[in-house]
Parts: C-alpha cells; structure tokens; sequence
C-alpha cells in the first residue's frame, strides 16, 4: 500500500515521463534513405553498387556498396554537403558541380574515407560526419561541413575518387589526401551517389 505522499510522487514521476517521451524521440529521430552508384560527372549510368545514409538531426552515417572500381586500387570518398539545396539552380534534390560556386547553397566539400578496392574491385565503406566543425587534419576541398542540426534538411551526394594502384610506401597519403600520390598515378573521380533531402 502507497502513503498518499508516495502515491503523489510516484504519479508525478510517471506524469514526468510521460512528457518526455515526444522529446526523446524526436531527439533520436533517425531516417533512412538509398541511393545507386552513378558514374562520374555524367551521373547516367548504374553501375551496380549502392548506398545508405542514416541521418539524424545532427549528423550522417554512409553504409556504401561498391563495384566497378579498378582492382587492388587506392580510393578516397569525398562528402559534397549541400546545406540550402533550394538554392541550387535546377531545385532541391539536383544541386551539382555549377553548385559549389555559388554561396547560397551552403556547399562544402571535404575528406569522408579511404581504402583499397579488393582484386575483384569491390569494396564495403562507411564513412560517418557529424554537424558542427570539421574534424581537425582532414583534407578539405570548400570548407563549411554540415550546419548545427541541419542533418535532415541537407543534400548530400558522395564522390569516389581514384589514386591508382597501391604504391608502397604511399598508400596512406593515397587513401588520406585529395592528391594522394597524383603525381605518380593518374587520378580522376570515378563514382557518386546523390540523397536528397528529408525535410
């Protein structure tokens, strides 16, 4: 038997989450969206892999699929961020390269991932970005990153670009930099996948 004191308290803390409930929920709202493997620029043709992005309202976790790609190669995976896709020429859910120059889009561009393609030329990646500050010592293209609780409301593409074959002695500056090992292998973006936002 409750006390009418412990009754009360034992109400009120019941009463108290209850209300709080909606908030945490909203808080870990979670999204989920797929997008095909295009060739790059041209973004016509499936080339078989895919992708996922997890969003939340402050960050992005990429599950990526890959096939197609040279064999035993060294690969970086670039966000592109697209913080005010309205802005963008052809609308929402099309913001592309003539999209970067322009400030009112909000673009960025920087460092997600790298690793080496398998001899079959596949790879699984993930890669994951929180809103806020980019993290210290990445390489990055135009810098910004993804707006404080802007993670729905973003369009986000990935761009896969090749570094060539593995080098010895070089394959953490050709899976970790833009330019990684250019100098010696021809380098050029191969693969991208775009996700409109969820707003």
């Amino acid at each position: 038997m409750f006390s009418k004191n412990q009754t009360n308290n034992f109400t009120g803390c019941i009463f108290a989450l209850l209300l709080s409930i909606p908030l945490m929920v909203n808080a870990a709202k979670t999204t989920y969206q797929t997008a095909n493997v295009h060739d790059f620029p041209a973004m016509a043709n499936d080339l078989g892999g895919a992708g996922t992005l997890i969003r939340t309202k402050q960050s992005a976790h990429a599950r990526l699929a890959l096939s197609g790609l040279d064999s035993a190669s060294a690969y970086t995976i670039w966000w592109v961020v697209f913080n005010y896709p309205e802005s963008c020429a052809a609308g929402v859910g099309h913001c592309g390269l003539a999209d970067l120059g322009d400030a009112s889009t909000g673009a960025s561009v920087f460092y997600a991932t790298g690793f080496v393609s398998g001899d079959d030329g596949a790879a699984n990646v993930t890669a994951h970005l929180n809103s806020g500050s980019l993290p210290m010592g990445i390489d990055v293209l135009i810098p910004g990153g993804l707006k404080e609780g802007n993670g729905f409301g973003a369009e986000i593409h990935m761009v896969v670009r090749s570094h060539g074959v593995i080098i010895p002695g070089m394959v953490a500056e050709q899976i970790g930099t833009h330019m990684g090992a250019c100098n010696v292998n021809a380098c050029e973006d191969q693969q991208a996948l775009g996700f409109g936002p969820m707003d």
